[in-house]
């Protein structure tokens, strides 16, 4: 075999290894505890991939959340198996790949990012503001994969309403609701975060010459047109003299 040939799978094989497939969609394999709603940046070398979180945002308003029942597979039982022996969550789980029956894990995701996209720009998160318009390379954490209790699991995948919501001090819970009540509250170091996702600004002047941010994308996607990853692009497009 050509020796860069031979290189480039051992790259790829390597790379392939700080990812995991959640129902089709890859995402980043972790061993911290990623929260969900938070900003951070991604720490990339060779053979790891992880996230340095830098910013945890207020949220004024509950942010409606998607949870997806997952059966684990080998790949992803084995970056759950990586991410127990550092968190401080303890989850029990057995997994055989011959068996028909498997554990299941957790995919919570965004999904009003409007809400989200108003609240990175209230005032109660001006200086967050600042930090994303001046770096680009700050993203949101959009979508986790999660191990959690067993038993818990079918009360927040079969909830009425799921919400990400303040607990404490600088930290968020994943809270379900039924005809209005909370009826159970998961807090993320409860569980083993494994796997996680994360979307990036998309950037354009309003009416008033201000740059604000209109779109959240994910990865490799494109911003919509007129739209930009980078809030300088988008300021060079802001037309001073205009009247």
């Amino acid at each position: 075999m050509n020796k860069h040939i031979y290189i480039l799978l051992i790259i790829c094989c390597l790379l392939s290894c700080t990812s995991v497939k959640v129902l089709n969609e890859s995402q980043n394999t972790t061993i911290q505890n990623v929260s969900l709603g938070t900003i951070g940046l991604d720490k990339d070398f060779v053979i790891e991939k992880d996230y340095n979180n830098i910013a945890i945002p207020k949220y004024e308003k509950p942010i409606k959340i998607y949870a997806s029942l997952i059966d684990f597979n080998k790949a992803s039982f084995k970056a759950f198996e990586n991410a127990l022996k550092v968190q401080s969550s303890k989850i029990n789980l057995t997994y055989n790949d011959t068996l028909d029956a498997k554990p299941k894990y957790l995919k919570l995701e965004v999904s009003d990012r409007l809400e989200v996209i108003n609240s990175l720009q209230s005032t109660a998160n001006k200086s967050l503001f600042e930090l994303l318009k001046n770096n680009n390379e700050a993203h949101l954490v959009t979508s986790i994969a999660i191990a959690i209790d067993q038993s818990q699991l079918h009360l927040l995948a079969n909830a009425e309403e799921i919400f990400l919501e303040g607990s404490g001090i600088k930290s968020y819970s994943i809270n379900s609701y039924s005809d209005g009540k909370l009826q159970h509250k998961l807090k993320f170091n409860t569980g083993v975060v494994f796997a996680y996702q994360t979307s990036s600004c998309c950037w354009k002047q309003n009416d008033k010459y201000q740059l604000e941010i209109v779109d959240l994308v994910e990865n490799n996607d494109k911003c919509p047109n007129n739209t930009y990853r980078s809030s300088k692009r988008a300021e060079k497009k802001i037309n001073y003299y205009k009247f």
